[in-house]
């Protein structure tokens, strides 16, 4: 083939290319259950939510979240062996003992693919007015439907488990809890210097968060002219260990030796993560968009 003609095929392929990984970049990550069927709700109580083992204030709070949700409350004996296996690093409990521990999310999700999770916590405020707060996170559904906060004002004393039960069939939505995470979700724009990932993987959320809070990658960003964001195509394969095989990163839209650069310090940053093993023991291709 001419030089001609690979120039040419070259600048036809790479804006088609490039436009690509942008819009992958902004989309939302593979969610880590995929959202089918009936809501599971496993409702997590801190070690010094009073009355945490209860009936008294478990039925009730379980009870507004299951109507309010439309989803199953999940028993407490599920959510601790579930926990048991995150502990001992293990999807199951025949499995072998990964090198990084799956989260509980993941483990859950094996068995409730529509799971979602709710986070029981007690806020006063100066004036001692408190509220009883469960933040949900529906971790089958959609960016702008993930998260919710569920409150009821709570009478004094803030720790009579008579006052919690009557206070949780008061709980109503009010929008997503401050600080719900934003790391896997959708974005209308890119803002260079910052790292987005997305991978094709089922149930990538966790792998790409895990990537764009290493600071490895943050540290690839070329260094050159005005900031705008650029973009790589990787890869790889997962290994059962959990760790990356035959990693190949590939900047698009041109030979700067910048990119060359950046795409090799991700290369190595890459190789050097210990991630969740997969959850079948089996080497798994994965393709990543990267845009810093």
């Amino acid at each position: 083939m001419s030089r001609l003609a690979i120039a040419l095929a070259v600048s036809l392929a790479s804006p088609a290319y490039a436009d690509g990984v942008f819009e992958v970049c902004k989309g939302e990550s593979k969610t880590v259950v995929p959202g089918t069927g009936q809501m599971s709700i496993a409702v997590i109580y801190p070690d010094d939510f009073p009355g945490r083992t209860t009936r008294q204030v478990l039925y009730p709070i379980g009870e507004r979240l299951a109507i309010a949700e439309h989803a199953k409350i999940l028993l407490g004996a599920d959510v601790d062996v579930a926990t048991k296996l995150v502990r001992e690093r293990h999807w199951s409990e025949q499995g072998n003992a990964c090198n990084s521990a799956p989260s509980l999310v993941a483990v859950l999700g094996q068995k409730h693919p529509n799971l979602s999770t709710a986070r029981a916590s007690i806020e006063c405020d100066d004036a001692g007015q408190c509220e009883l707060h469960l933040d949900v996170a529906r971790h089958g559904r959609p960016s702008a439907e993930r998260f919710v906060r569920y409150s009821a004002p709570l009478a004094a004393p803030k720790d009579k488990l008579a006052n919690i039960a009557a206070a949780a069939p008061k709980l109503v939505a009010k929008g997503p809890p401050p600080g719900a995470p934003t790391a896997g979700l959708a974005v209308g724009e890119l803002a260079a210097g910052t790292v987005t990932t997305r991978s094709d993987a089922d149930g990538a959320l966790e792998l790409d968060r895990g990537m764009e809070a290493n600071p490895a990658f943050a540290a690839c960003t070329p260094k050159t002219g005005k900031p705008h964001v650029r973009g790589y195509w990787a890869d790889w394969k997962l290994s059962a260990l959990g760790t990356a095989m035959e990693v190949s990163i590939q900047p698009f839209g041109g030979a700067d030796p910048a990119d060359q650069q950046a795409a090799s310090c991700l290369r190595k940053a890459l190789q050097a993560m210990q991630l969740e093993c997969p959850r079948d023991g089996n080497v798994t291709p994965v393709r990543t968009a990267i845009c810093l």
